[in-house]
């Protein structure tokens, strides 16, 4: 015998509409369950934005992997009579190694002096010198500046060591947004990464880092040449650069 569809039982027919809703809660339900899944894998729950402590920690791990980069350094507010670097411009690595050209006050005059350091020597080409020649940088005023880019004592061993870091805005710096941070450093360390400064002293320092904690720019403003307020400002770009530098023939 044939039924046709009327022909369902009352009670079951009365079973599956009742039962519709509940199928229905659970259904909203799963779908519900697999969009929040998803939102908590995508913002993990409790997640906390780094301190600045912490991204300073984080942007010294990143200029440390860096193959190399393009160093560029100026100055405002040595004094006329000092002798020590102006400004400079080349491309370093954590081998640690150096390639560019360093302007020097010397004797109140200024002069650009090319320069390569590699192997723990550095090499200058002073305008009174036919060719390049090992000097001492201290004798200059100058750091080292294959030292700058030291895991060990270079910029970005003094990230960590900054003390009481704090966040500044967000600003555009270029193509980039930055996040400033501000905080002091110690005269020995200072004058341990730069040769340059009084041990004695505290230093204001501000750092530009950039979603990528990569460490666009640090500025140190403080008492380097006698009673003088000086600020130096690195600005470091082309993380990833290939760094190939050897000693002069």
């Amino acid at each position: 015998m044939v039924h046709s569809p009327d022909s369902t039982p009352p009670i079951s027919r009365r079973a599956a509409l009742a039962a519709l809703p509940f199928l229905g809660v659970v259904s909203l339900g799963a779908c519900s369950s697999g969009a929040d899944s998803r939102k908590d894998e995508a913002k993990p729950s409790g997640s906390k934005a780094p301190t600045p402590k912490q991204r300073l920690q984080a942007t010294k791990k990143v200029m440390d992997a860096s193959s190399g980069m393009h160093l560029t350094l100026t100055s405002k507010g040595v004094p006329d009579s000092a002798t020590g670097v102006i400004k400079g411009e080349g491309d370093g690595g954590p081998a640690p190694a150096f390639k560019g050209t360093l302007t020097a006050a010397i004797a109140g005059t200024q002069a650009d002096v090319p320069v390569v350091a590699v192997d723990g020597k550095v090499w200058a080409k002073l305008p009174i010198w036919p060719d390049m020649r090992t000097v001492q940088p201290k004798d200059y005023g100058a750091p080292d500046p294959a030292l700058l880019f030291s895991r060990e004592k270079g910029i970005s061993s003094l990230l960590p060591k900054t003390k009481n870091p704090k966040f500044g805005a967000e600003r555009r710096d270029g193509n980039d947004v930055v996040r400033v941070i501000t905080g002091e450093l110690i005269g020995t360390d200072v004058v341990a990464t730069f040769s340059l400064g009084n041990p004695g002293l505290k230093y204001d320092v501000t750092y530009l880092v950039t979603s990528k904690n990569e460490l666009r720019s640090a500025a140190l403003r403080g008492v380097f040449f006698n009673d003088a307020t000086t600020t130096y400002t690195l600005r470091l770009d082309e993380y990833g650069k290939k760094i190939d530098v050897q000693p002069p023939a």
